[in-house]
Order: C-alpha cells, then sequence, then structure tokens
C-alpha cells in the first residue's frame, strides 16, 4: 500500500520535528521527558510505517492508521508484530516498539483523533538475562591493548573503553556527555538512565588521565560540545552515536579472541560481575557502581557517605 504524496513529518530528525510541527505525533513526543525515550518512539512509529505501508511516514498516513476501526487497527499492529518477529529482533526491541505505538495511540484516543485501542496487542515475554559474567577480566584487558594510543581515534576509544568498564556506564549515558560533564579532578556528571537531572560520579585515576588525554589530543572545545566526537570525515565533529560505540566494541573483542558477542551492555555485565567477584560479594558497593534505579533513598545517602561507588570504581581500574 503506497500513500499518496504528501508532506513527510520530519520525525527522524527530532528536535526539529519537535521545534516546528504542531501535529499529533510530535505533541505526543513532546510530552516523553528522556530524550532517549522521545528517539525510540519516535524510531517505532517511522519504522511502523515503513514495514506496514512500506511508504515514509506522513501526516496522511497517520491519519489513514487512526481512521481504522477496531478489528483492522488490532490486526495490523498484530502483523507488524509478526513482521518484527520475522526480522530476529531482541524481544526487547520489539516490545520498545509495540509500546511506542500503544502509547501513540491512546493519546490519540484521548485527544478524541481516534476510536480505538491497542489493549488487545501483547508484548512478548523477554527471558531475564541469565548471563551476566559477561566477559572474563583477562578477555577486557586483551581489549584495552587495542586500541592504537598514538593516535587521536585510539586515545578517544580507549577512554571510551575505561569508561565502559571502571564505571560500567550504558552507551547511552556516554553519548550524553559534554565536555563540561568531566572535570578533572575525577568527577564527571552522567544523566543516568530515565533520568531528568545528571548527576556526578567518580571516576578512577586511569580514567580521568585517558579522558584529560583524549581533551588534550582534540581540536579547539566549549563546555557545551559533545564529550565524545566522531572522527569520521563524513560526520567529524558531530556526537558520536550509540551504533559507532557498539561496532568499536564489536570490533575490539574480536580482535582480542573473544568468542562472544560483545556489546557495551555486555561490559557493563561483566565490570559488575567482576566487582562482586574481587570484593567478595560487596552488593552495596556493587550498587552504588551499577546506579539501578530500585536503590531507596536511605541506600543513597550511605552509599554517599561511604563512597561506596568511589571505591568499587577505583578497584575496576586497578584490576585492568
Amino acid at each position: 500500500m503506497r500513500s499518496p504524496v504528501s508532506k513527510p513529518i520530519p520525525v527522524p530528525n527530532l528536535p526539529e520535528a519537535i521545534r516546528s510541527s504542531s501535529d499529533l505525533l510530535a505533541d505526543f513526543l513532546r510530552l516523553k521527558i528522556s530524550a532517549n525515550t522521545k528517539r525510540n518512539y519516535s524510531k517505532a512509529i517511522v519504522d511502523f510505517c515503513r514495514r506496514t505501508y512500506n511508504s515514509e511516514i506522513s501526516e496522511w498516513l497517520l491519519t489513514q492508521f487512526l481512521s481504522l476501526q477496531q478489528p483492522e487497527a488490532v490486526y495490523q499492529v498484530l502483523q507488524y508484530r509478526q513482521l518484527l518477529i520475522d526480522a530476529k529482533l531482541a524481544p526487547s526491541t520489539i516490545n520498545v516498539r509495540l509500546s511506542a505505538l500503544k502509547s501513540f495511540v491512546d493519546y490519540a484516543r484521548q485527544a478524541e483523533q481516534c476510536h480505538f485501542n491497542l489493549a488487545d496487542v501483547t508484548c512478548l515475554k523477554v527471558e531475564s538475562y541469565g548471563d551476566t559474567t559477561g566477559i572474563e577480566v583477562a578477555g577486557f584487558r586483551e581489549m584495552l591493548q587495542i586500541p592504537d594510543r598514538s593516535t587521536i581515534k585510539g586515545i578517544r576509544d580507549y577512554a571510551i573503553l575505561r569508561l565502559l568498564w571502571d564505571n560500567a556506564l550504558r552507551r547511552n549515558e556516554i553519548c550524553s556527555l559534554d565536555v563540561g560533564d568531566f572535570d578533572k579532578s575525577g568527577r564527571l556528571s552522567i544523566l543516568g538512565k530515565g533520568k531528568i537531572q545528571k548527576s556526578q560520579i567518580d571516576l578512577s585515576p586511569a580514567t580521568t588521565i585517558a579522558l584529560s588525554q583524549w581533551l588534550a589530543a582534540r581540536d579547539k572545545y566549549r563546555s557545551s560540545d559533545p564529550l565524545f566526537i566522531s572522527l569520521d570525515r563524513r560526520s567529524k565533529g558531530h556526537r558520536l552515536d550509540g551504533s559507532t560505540i557498539y561496532r568499536l566494541v564489536r570490533k575490539f573483542s574480536e580482535s582480542a579472541g573473544i568468542d562472544k558477542i560483545v556489546s557495551p551492555h555486555r561490559i557493563r555485565h561483566s565490570a559488575i560481575t567482576a566487582y562482586l567477584d574481587a570484593s567478595d560479594g560487596n552488593i552495596r558497593a556493587a550498587q552504588g557502581l551499577s546506579r539501578h534505579a530500585n536503590l531507596n533513598t536511605l541506600n543513597r545517602y550511605d552509599d554517599n557517605r561511604h563512597k561506596y561507588q568511589a571505591q568499587a570504581t577505583n578497584t575496576l581500574a586497578d584490576l585492568v
């Protein structure tokens, strides 16, 4: 099914879309607090239009979808879910895309722009992540030797690897860093998962040096500039994205001879597990390191008082 020629909704370029468009989708995305959520939901709805209608997203196309009757709408979204399954996407990825569609439809129904709901479209069951051991310490130590630190790219990549291990950072947390978030005294302000305000974490001396060397190797920069930038000719100077970090981790792990598929998140699991092993199961410090959302307020205060996260970070740094 092809839609008539119509003006596309500039959703893929999300910040511009939000600033310039008053359509229903832009209003819906504007309500999302996290920039990552906005990006994922935008991507999901664009993907739905491409897979279901074989067309780029447009105001006309969304209007046609929202005007469907309940059985037709549910059928289309169930078909879309099957397309994602056939494409062998991870269940968690499929669930994010379904959740985005369901949330958008709920918003449109509240705005009286559609008369159906997607309550009958269920998400996939996600098996709990069993292999939290990730890779061995020796394997990551080998990965750290791969970047050529006589080059600016090698200096950058080494600094990224240190953050992934020493502080168990998520790749989106690394991508969102600005130059001004780094304090050469050994502190870093990060925007944690699902957070709207940045919080400070301690860095190991090794990571502090690595970040300082990266900034020293760069051209002129302002505190508001991205901390990590692309060095490719096509996108040089632009903020480094998560897919680039994923690719460099895969490349270094393969070069280190690691058999497992290594992602930034697997390094995070590996770092947390390695710390628990090295500390004889110090759960409190591991929680300070991982910054999981289920910490209660008392634990956060106690962690700050004892600096458990700093202890965990420096222990990890010494391991490699």
